[in-house]
């Protein structure tokens, strides 16, 4: 995984990351694999599968050419801090800079994961949500965890459920492939 260019605030996340399309792959380049590739095309797909169920918290989706590929070396130390997927605050409460550079986020209504370790996987990153708390209510401390296990797709509304990513160890990085889909929120 070439990760130049990729890193990020190692305060808030110290996964590695890469944008992949569908369009990365072709007969002559051949840059990620065709399993890879039908990942992309699978999670891309999720809001066919919204409409055809009915989910009502949101509607008029919007799915980006990209997904994001995460790599979390498994050196017990890399991790993601709890946060929201979508910006729910406004440009009073950002800053005019910062509200704009938010602008990928505040549409953001479904995020959909899909981890492609080992399926028997037990070397930590788990993803930890967290209840959604209406005004007022208390914050939920403790949370769930999600094994990150191969094959396993996980969805959850961009703008209530905070999560973060746990540290990993073992022998093997933990991958998981990420799809924002946009839209408006009922």
């Amino acid at each position: 995984m070439d990760i130049t260019n990729h890193l990020n605030d190692c305060d808030v996340r110290q996964d590695q990351i890469l944008s992949i399309r569908e369009s990365d792959h072709c007969a002559e380049h051949g840059v990620h694999g065709d399993a890879l590739i039908h990942c992309v095309k699978l999670l891309r797909g999720i809001p066919f599968l919204l409409n055809k169920f009915d989910y009502a918290a949101s509607h008029s989706y919007l799915v980006p050419k990209q997904c994001q590929l995460a790599r979390y070396k498994p050196d017990g130390s890399s991790i993601y801090v709890r946060h929201l997927d979508r910006c729910n605050l406004s440009m009073n409460d950002m800053g005019v800079v910062e509200f704009l550079r938010a602008s990928d986020h505040r549409g953001r209504v479904v995020t959909a994961i899909l981890y492609l370790n080992k399926s028997d996987w037990d070397s930590g990153g788990e993803l930890r949500v967290f209840n959604h708390r209406e005004e007022g209510e208390e914050r939920d401390e403790k949370g769930i965890d999600i094994i990150p296990t191969g094959g396993k797709l996980i969805l959850f509304d961009s703008s209530k459920v905070e999560h973060q990513v746990l540290a990993s160890h073992g022998n093997d990085p933990r991958y998981a492939l990420t799809c924002w889909v946009n839209g408006i929120l009922t």
